[in-house]
């Protein structure tokens, strides 16, 4: 009688051990993100669009504000005349 209680002894004690030692493995996290509101951008931002200018009239590349007057307004002028690009 006190072998049979000590098996049942022994075979609850290694039970409780694994489960004890093993524990519960947490669900995985899914994280949510979201991303921030952007802003509205223009279609075509100014610069892309006096690159093109340069690029076109065969141009080397300079800041509108180094160019001089003349060049200046053939670039607004050439501006004027391309509405599909604003």
């Amino acid at each position: 009688m006190l072998l049979k209680k000590l098996h049942f002894c022994l075979l609850g004690a290694a039970l409780a051990t694994s489960v004890l030692t093993t524990g519960c493995q947490p669900a995985p996290q899914t994280e949510v993100t979201t991303q921030p509101a952007q802003p509205a951008q223009p279609a075509q931002p100014e610069t892309v669009i006096y690159n093109r200018w340069e690029s076109e009239t065969h141009r080397p590349h300079k800041e509108i504000a180094q160019r001089p007057q003349e060049e200046q307004k053939a670039y607004h002028d050439w501006r004027q005349q391309h509405p599909e690009i604003r």
